[in-house]
């Protein structure tokens, strides 16, 4: 009898959490191609800053650390998040290295995948 009691409090502790662990946060999705409101551009620029009626194609800025080149760039911002970038045209990816502090001036959407942000421009801080 004990052994059964024992497996359905067990059992419903699985339950639950699985319960849990599959509820959506409307401030906050864990699939890759949602970004967190924390990877939101808004919430990287001060407002002041912020164009008016700025929308995802105009040019954007954001400071962090080189985390990772390849054909893309990885950036770990200020905010302890990580960040994938496609590179623009005009941007020179021999100029960068990792562990380099960057401002990365993009097009798009922070977070997402499918496309990528785009840099458009990348300046190293001395």
């Amino acid at each position: 009898m004990k052994k059964l009691v024992f497996t359905t409090l067990l059992m419903l502790c699985l339950v639950l959490s699985l319960a849990a662990c599959g509820q959506n946060n409307s401030n906050s999705n864990s699939t890759p191609g949602n970004a967190p409101e924390s990877l939101t551009p808004e919430s990287s620029m001060p407002e002041s800053s912020m164009p008016e009626g700025s929308d995802a194609e105009e040019a954007q800025t954001i400071s962090g650390i080189v985390n990772r080149l390849d054909s893309y760039l990885v950036l770990l911002d200020d905010e302890g998040n990580y960040l994938v970038f496609d590179f623009g045209d005009d941007v020179d990816q021999k100029a960068l290295a990792e562990g380099d502090r960057v401002t990365v001036t993009y097009t798009g959407e922070l977070g997402s995948e499918n496309p990528a942000p785009v840099a458009v421009d990348i300046q190293v801080a001395p």
